[in-house]
């Protein structure tokens, strides 16, 4: 029959509610007399004469210790342990098993099984018993402690993980040598490396060849040093094997006697960051550039104004068989040379006198190409593919013949004298959605636009030279070229258009030059039109 005794609270200091669940009385009465003679500790108590009913008083009294026996009446004690639970996944307090039969094999079942302590009866003497129930009681609440701290730390574990997941940095640790211990999903999309194989592998295979050196660098000093590491380098993308630049930035995580054991570090992509700081340096460059052409030019074309009036003059004076006159000839050729850099000059600024008109950049294409087929070695093919339907444009088409021109000569003398070569020029349209879209030039309104392309299997630039191709006199080839690309660049953007080059050692070069439709030219005009009004 289940008793209690007390309805006390909860234990608490040294004071504990036990039940005892013994279907023998005397054993029951031995129990509570030993436990009520401590003088250390202090016990509330409750009693069953059965399993069962010591279940129904465990789920309603809340004990902190339950002294059961093995060898109950309705069940054995192993059995009591799984009802205890209720379902759950511990025991709701500590148990000491109890028993007058049974040995080790006995007690390591009790264990496994839940119980903190097991205790023959025999051995149920003096200041035993509540020593036993207070030890198990303290080693219940710590491992209970130890369980919420670890269930605790499972939950704030998940939740770091799931940030980590979330952010769109690239986050990593590493050993305190920088072998690669963990790395988040966007780490390994990136690199095509999980944190295994990247530790494996190291940072040589990931960084650009040009940036190694710097990067190392600056590892090791931070590594001697204790600092935090950051540098700013190129990683390679798995996907299609482009490098993309990258700020990197790592701290020591030190253990209790100073000693670093770990880093902690992102990596966040500044791809266009870093493309934006090279369009502005770049723009920079040519408002600069562009300022000083018109200005030589401007005082230069006054100068030659001068020169090509006084020779003219100087001719029609002189009679036509006068010894001077061959100079004079000479002097007016080299001015109307020099009147075409001027030109070119102003184009490169994006000023002088362009004759707009509608014009068909196909037509234009081949019939400039035509022309210039004697010009071109006969070993290189020069092949022509122009879009169907047309292609319209609004733009100056002298000035567009010479990009054309400047554009297929470049191509054709970039392929070594003797090797057979291919030039391809074509033309395709392209839609250009919204400005500072991924992959789409970010100075480019929107809308419809043709595609002038020029492609060779030539020998290709390096990056250093692509950096300069576009500067004024600049040239791979001779002294004194000309404002050839220069003024290409300086047309184009003056029409609204971009130019685009690609190119690597070996593998040949592209130029792309976009041009706005002439729908699309008209619909900017209107635009402009309409702010200003």
């Amino acid at each position: 029959m289940p008793r209690l005794l007390t309805d006390r609270g909860m234990g608490n200091g040294n004071s504990w509610r036990v039940l005892i669940i013994e279907d023998e009385s005397i054993d029951r009465e031995i129990y509570k007399r030993y436990l009520g003679c401590s003088s250390a500790f202090h016990f509330e108590f409750a009693e069953s004469d059965s399993a069962a009913g010591g279940i129904e008083i465990s789920r309603s009294w809340q004990p902190d210790c339950i002294l059961l026996d093995f060898n109950l009446k309705d069940m054995d004690g192993l059995e009591v342990l799984p009802r205890l639970r209720n379902g759950g996944e511990h025991l709701p307090c500590a148990v000491v098993m109890l028993t007058a039969f049974g040995g080790e094999e006995l007690a390591v079942k009790a264990m496994k099984n839940g119980a903190m302590d097991y205790l023959p009866k025999g051995q149920v003497v003096g200041d035993l018993l509540p020593q036993t129930v207070v030890n198990a009681i303290r080693r219940f609440e710590l491992q209970r402690r130890i369980e919420q701290q670890r269930v605790e730390l499972e939950r704030r574990t998940l939740q770091y993980q799931t940030l980590l997941e979330a952010i769109p940095q690239k986050v990593w640790t590493a050993d305190s040598e920088g072998r690669v211990e963990y790395a988040n999903s966007q780490w390994s999309e990136f690199t095509g490396l999980d944190a295994v194989r990247a530790g494996e592998l190291g940072w040589d295979d990931l960084v650009h060849p040009d940036d190694r050196e710097n990067t190392w660098s600056a590892w090791n000093q931070a590594r001697q040093t204790g600092t935090i590491f950051e540098i700013e380098h190129r990683l390679r993308r798995a996907s299609d094997g482009a490098y993309c630049w990258h700020l990197a930035r790592a701290v020591p995580f030190r253990a209790a006697n100073g000693q670093i054991v770990n880093w902690f570090g992102t990596c966040t992509e500044i791809e266009n960051q870093k493309q934006a700081e090279t369009l502005n340096l770049q723009r920079e460059k040519l408002q600069s550039l562009g300022q000083l052409a018109a200005g030589l030019a401007h005082d230069f074309n006054n100068l030659l104004v001068a020169v090509l009036c006084g020779a003219s003059y100087a001719r029609e004076t002189l009679p036509p068989t006068h010894p001077v006159q061959e100079i004079l000839k000479g002097v007016i050729r080299a001015g109307e040379r020099a009147a075409e850099l001027t030109s070119k000059m102003l184009a490169y600024a994006g000023l002088g006198n362009q004759h707009i008109e509608p014009t068909d950049l196909n037509q234009l294409v081949v019939e400039t190409c035509d022309s210039l087929r004697e010009s071109i070695s006969r070993e290189i093919f020069l092949d022509v593919q122009i879009m169907p339907g047309g292609a319209p444009l609004t733009t100056d088409p002298r000035r567009m013949r010479q990009v054309v021109a400047e554009l297929v000569m470049n191509a054709a003398e970039s392929i070594r004298k003797g090797s057979p070569g291919v030039v391809i020029v074509r033309t395709y349209s392209r839609e250009i959605t919204a400005p500072a879209v991924s992959g789409q030039p970010p100075d480019l309104a929107p809308g419809c636009y043709v595609v002038l392309e020029v492609h060779d299997n030539g020998c290709g630039m390096h990056e250093e030279i692509l950096k300069r191709i576009f500067d004024p006199f600049f040239s791979t080839k001779f002294l004194g070229r000309g404002l050839g690309l220069a003024a290409v660049q300086g047309f184009v953007r003056s029409n609204g258009g971009d130019v685009q080059v690609e190119s690597s050692p070996g593998d040949g070069t592209s130029f792309r030059i976009l041009l706005p439709t002439a729908e699309t030219s008209e619909s900017r005009a209107d635009r402009a039109t309409c702010s200003r009004g």
